[in-house]
């Protein structure tokens, strides 16, 4: 906790939000009240229903449909539906897991609470962003490692060695630094038949935004690992013989890990928006498991769009991750 509470320090408030917001997601089958792929058809596009106190305790009004073609909705007078905490549920493995069916709030029938409103199948959009936007939080993480790795180790070792293998690395990578990188994206996920299960499609898709985004990081790393290899402490372990492996870990990794440490927090955002524009363009995460990228593409219609403006929402929250990324990259890169 003390290496987590000083990243913490560093991060500032923008740190602690995307914090909470990465623990709420991983654990949002239980924070959210019902399961992403919980079907409703009498509630399609249905607006927001919020929770409301009264003497008998925290109630939710009932919501019935008035016009299937229009979509319109009334409250039904003198009905309502009691709303409890801490109680059984939608059934749903816990970190995919752990079978469970508890949930932090839950209505009773025929009652149904919604923050956001609900989408043409009449499923809660909140639970399907809280469930969409682990996907995001994993995918970019476990992408931004891989490029890490591959960006890192090509870096130093290109920067370290120099000659031939420095420019065989460097070429390579200026290679994948011309292609667009949508394009790129869209030429990887080709390779793979369409509909293949999410989690074969989550395995591409990291995959594909790793194979992006590890040249730029390699082409700074060796500028970084060529000044380095001149300092006097660096010359002194190479003239004892110290291994080359011993050198980047003892040396030259640790005097390049603040940069490391910001260009991560400025790099997450990346893979967010890639990963939401493939599965937006139909080549990422495909229904009914929810992602940012294909739940904003159900708001495609500008007929959608009027009659339930909050499915936009994906869109939205796509924007705010970015942003909390760029000022946490912002925050530490300042306190350093």
């Amino acid at each position: 906790m003390g290496r987590l509470g000083r990243f913490l320090n560093k991060g500032g408030w923008a740190g602690k939000i995307l914090l909470g917001l990465f623990v709420v997601s991983l654990f949002g089958e239980f924070f959210v009240p019902y399961g992403y792929n919980n079907v409703r058809f009498d509630l399609s596009y249905a607006p927001a229903i919020y929770p409301r106190v009264t003497a008998s305790g925290i109630v939710v009004p009932i919501l019935e449909q008035v016009d299937p073609i229009t979509r319109t909705y009334r409250i039904v007078p003198g009905k309502e539906s009691s709303v409890h905490f801490f109680c059984k549920g939608d059934r749903y493995r816990l970190l995919g897991v752990f079978p469970s069916e508890l949930h932090l709030i839950c209505v009773d029938a025929p009652g149904r609470i919604s923050f956001l409103g609900s989408d043409a199948l009449g499923r809660d959009l909140f639970s399907r962003l809280i469930v969409g936007m682990r996907l995001s939080f994993l995918l970019s993480l476990f992408g931004v490692a891989i490029s890490f790795v591959v960006g890192v180790t090509a870096g130093l070792i290109a920067g370290y060695r120099g000659g031939w293998v420095d420019a065989v690395i460097m070429r390579t990578g200026e290679v994948f630094m011309a292609i667009p990188s949508l394009y790129l994206l869209m030429g990887f996920r080709a390779l793979f038949p369409p509909g293949i299960p999410s989690g074969e499609a989550a395995i591409v898709i990291t995959g594909a935004l790793a194979l992006v985004g590890w040249a730029s990081l390699a082409r700074v790393i060796r500028g970084v690992t060529m000044s380095l290899v001149k300092e006097d402490y660096v010359l002194a372990a190479k003239s004892s013989g110290a291994r080359p492996l011993d050198i980047f870990l003892k040396h030259l990794l640790p005097n390049m890990s603040p940069y490391l440490v910001v260009a991560v927090t400025l790099s997450v955002p990346g893979f967010i928006v890639g990963e939401a524009g493939l599965s937006f363009l139909g080549l990422g995460i495909s229904p009914p498991h929810p992602s940012l990228g294909n739940m904003l593409a159900d708001a495609q219609s500008l007929t959608v769009i009027r009659t339930a403006p909050w499915l936009l929402m994906a869109g939205f929250l796509v924007v705010v991750l970015v942003m909390m990324f760029n000022r946490l990259g912002d925050h530490i890169r300042e306190s350093d």
